[in-house]
């Protein structure tokens, strides 16, 4: 399975009519710890970023 990028998680948002702030205010996410799940920088094993992972149906690591 291929890894989105940044633009197709950004995109599929926007089309749900949300963007990164509205998406980690819902889920109660810091808005950093999603841009940066999103963008790469943080790759989310753990804590708050592998919960994000999850809450935008990215692929964890076990």
């Amino acid at each position: 399975m291929n890894k989105p990028t940044a633009n197709q998680i950004k995109h599929r948002l926007r089309q749900q009519g949300k963007t990164l702030k509205q998406f980690a205010a819902e889920h109660g996410f810091r808005y950093r710890t999603v841009s940066d799940v999103v963008r790469g920088l943080r790759i989310g094993n753990y804590g708050e970023g592998r919960e994000v992972r999850i809450a935008l149906g990215l692929p964890v690591a076990d």
